[in-house]
């Protein structure tokens, strides 16, 4: 007997009224193994002396070996058979679950309940090199989810980094904000995908697309003069934002893009300096946090008045600067009598 047959068999007999089992027993002759047959209607026998609590908790059991079954399980023919369970837990796992075949993933994006959807939209995995026919029918699974109507695949779909490109564009055009806002987190969405979501109606999507590693130099350029200081600040939060226009923002009227250029991480030493004499503490607290603050800048703020905290971070780093300078001026002298 193959899995699925021995699968569809345990089915079946699970079905079966306990009248039925019982007529159809038949004693085990002694010292022989019982069948796995024999072997499972003596445990459901069981079932008729069990009060409710003990059938509740074997039921909850019973679910929770099916949800980590579905989990784990890379059988093709064991993955077909959870597909079709009546707990939606347990499809979702299917559905979530990578080795799932396509095939099943088509039926499941079609299932009535939208938690298994999303299942199916956080694992859709769209393989440049697969065959035509697979890659036609993983964008044509991802079109369908792209315009489900239950948000909740929709944002599934939106942070999934395996999808055709297509598809991102699809969700670009979303209604809800929040799952153009989740695709804009995405690291994989299509950088001409992102110059749309830069331009949206909605400043939280705006935000998070100027955010992104992949937004080409010229937004961040462009957006760097708009009237929003959220915005500003968001453009002196990308990696990726160039030297001169951290340099335009570092005279910002907004303290908190002044205090995001002192802490980005390619600032230089001389714009540090500059941000020193800033009126802001944020400012100035992040300047002395910065990994390029030097020797000469933690001085200047070891005796720093204006705040307790800027004072003794300064010192704190200055620490071990001095001890290294110490040590190297020892070992140099030692060699050196």
């Amino acid at each position: 007997m193959d899995k699925l047959h021995k699968y569809k068999w345990l089915y079946v007999l699970l079905i079966l009224p306990s009248t039925n089992l019982l007529a159809a027993d038949e004693p085990i002759r002694r010292g022989a193994e019982p069948s796995i047959e024999e072997d499972l209607r003596r445990h459901l026998r069981k079932l008729d002396r069990w009060d409710v609590m003990q059938l509740l908790r074997a039921e909850r059991d019973v679910d929770a070996k099916q949800k980590k079954q579905a989990q784990v399980s890379s059988n093709p023919e064991e993955l077909a058979i959870l597909a079709e369970d009546e707990d939606n837990g347990v499809r979702f796992y299917v559905a979530a679950n990578r080795h799932t075949p396509i095939d099943i993933q088509l039926l499941l994006a079609q299932d009535t309940e939208p938690i298994v959807r999303s299942g199916i939209a956080l694992a859709l995995n769209f393989d440049s090199m697969g065959s035509t026919f697979q890659k036609k029918l993983i964008e044509r699974i991802g079109h369908r989810l792209a315009i489900d109507k239950r948000p909740l695949v929709r944002l599934g779909l939106s942070s999934n980094q395996n999808l055709p490109e297509s598809v991102y564009d699809v969700l670009a055009m979303d209604t809800d904000p929040l799952i153009r806002r989740q695709l804009a987190e995405n690291l994989k969405t299509p950088q001409w995908v992102l110059e749309k979501l830069v331009q949206d109606s909605v400043q939280a999507v705006v935000v998070t697309a100027l955010q992104h590693r992949n937004i080409p130099g010229a937004w961040l350029q462009q957006m760097s003069d708009a009237p929003s200081p959220i915005v500003r600040k968001a453009v002196c939060q990308n990696v990726n934002t160039s030297l001169i226009t951290l340099e335009k923002l570092s005279t910002d009227q907004d303290p908190a893009v002044r205090n995001a250029v002192a802490m980005h991480p390619t600032t230089s030493h001389d714009l540090l300096v500059h941000l020193a004499t800033d009126i802001d503490p944020t400012v100035l607290l992040a300047v002395v946090q910065h990994s390029r603050a030097d020797r000469s800048l933690l001085l200047e703020f070891s005796k720093y008045d204006q705040d307790l905290q800027i004072r003794q971070i300064a010192r704190d780093r200055l620490i071990p600067l001095l001890q290294g300078e110490i040590r190297e001026d020892i070992l140099e002298r030692w060699e050196n009598p």
